[in-house]
């Protein structure tokens, strides 16, 4: 079969590599779609803690099973599913209280599982008891679809910080994840959803998404314009998702009292720190609140806003053959291309 394997940093060969087998507890996928996530483009430049090379990398993965091993129940060959790319231990404390994505021995494919970054992957015995494949109903396309990861760390982020009916939210970064993080924030009922980057042609992208309002951080200042937008009383939640550690110091200055500060994107390995003012957090009562990855529970609560077209547009905007994913990878860097999907 063919395949993109990841040899060294920046270094992707399109080439024939053997077709996985079938075990008997397992299933075999031909990939029809393949998303190419920011995490993808990290990887390929940078590695990443335990992936040895060479690699197939992706974890955004929509296929038909080709072929079932005889112990598996459940599933039929020519069944289009989504794979879950998180496989937990099930049996830790975090599985058991329901927080999987923080299951210390997880497995994910595209990292520690070969991905789906060619015309076959393997789904293996441990994916198929432990992990998550949602069947996709008929007439809904599987481009759509591949954004169903993306949105479920989304959900499950915004069930940490709790967005409820009437709230404000600045978004703070209008990429992908910012775009589906005001969908979310729509659904849950927020009166204000403020989109904010530096970039014009980032916030033009995001604008048929579901802000109200946009801030060209470059022109305007944003502080101002949330306290004008909510009367001087600032935000209820503040969603950053961006990997810049400024925009985190400067979020909790948007907050009103006993809001809630999201750190969604992480940040740069080699400058993980920031400077926050410990004053505000005590006075104003903030939360500081991570939101990392994804749950069962969130995966199939995405799975369904995007299956029932919950989401007010498009989020792919490039659709390419796998063989060109470098191309997808400098539309991404470059910011002309909003979400890239690669077709084997």
């Amino acid at each position: 079969m063919k395949a993109l394997v990841l040899e060294d940093k920046e270094k992707v060969v399109y080439k024939d590599v053997p077709k996985p087998e079938c075990p008997k507890d397992g299933i075999l996928l031909k990939i029809d779609v393949v998303g190419l996530c920011g995490s993808d483009v990290r990887t390929y430049s940078s590695g990443v803690n335990g992936l040895d090379f060479p690699f197939i990398l992706g974890h955004e993965n929509i296929g038909i099973i080709e072929e079932i091993g005889e112990d598996v129940e459940g599933y039929k060959v020519g069944e289009r599913v989504i794979v879950n790319p998180v496989i937990p231990c099930g049996n830790c404390y975090y599985c058991e209280k329901g927080m999987q994505n923080l299951c210390s021995t997880r497995l994910t494919y595209g990292h520690h599982l070969h991905g789906g970054f060619a015309e076959y992957m393997l789904i293996p015995g441990i994916g198929v008891q432990r992990g998550q494949i949602l069947k996709i109903p008929e007439g809904v396309k599987s481009e759509d679809m591949v954004v169903v990861e993306l949105l479920s760390s989304v959900v499950n982020s915004q069930e940490l910080v709790n967005v409820t009916l009437g709230d404000t939210v600045v978004i703070i970064g209008a990429g992908p994840l910012g775009c589906l993080h005001s969908e979310i924030a729509r659904l849950r009922g927020a009166k204000n959803i403020i989109m904010a980057n530096r970039s014009e042609a980032r916030l033009e992208k995001s604008k048929p998404f579901s802000g109200t309002h946009f801030v060209n951080t470059s022109k305007e200042d944003l502080k101002e314009k949330v306290m004008e937008i909510t009367d001087g009383m600032g935000a209820d939640v503040v969603i950053n998702a961006t990997p810049a550690s400024k925009t985190i110091e400067d979020g909790i200055h948007l907050l009103r009292k006993q809001g809630k500060l999201l750190i969604f994107g992480g940040l740069p390995k080699d400058n993980p720190n920031i400077n926050l003012d410990g004053n505000l957090l005590h006075y104003s009562e903030i939360q500081v609140i991570g939101g990392f990855s994804t749950t069962p529970d969130s995966f199939r609560k995405a799975f369904e806003v995007v299956a029932k077209g919950m989401i007010n547009a498009e989020l792919v905007s490039h659709i390419l053959p796998l063989k060109d994913m470098e191309k997808g990878v400098k539309m991404l860097k470059s910011g002309e291309a909003l979400k890239v999907v690669l077709k084997p």
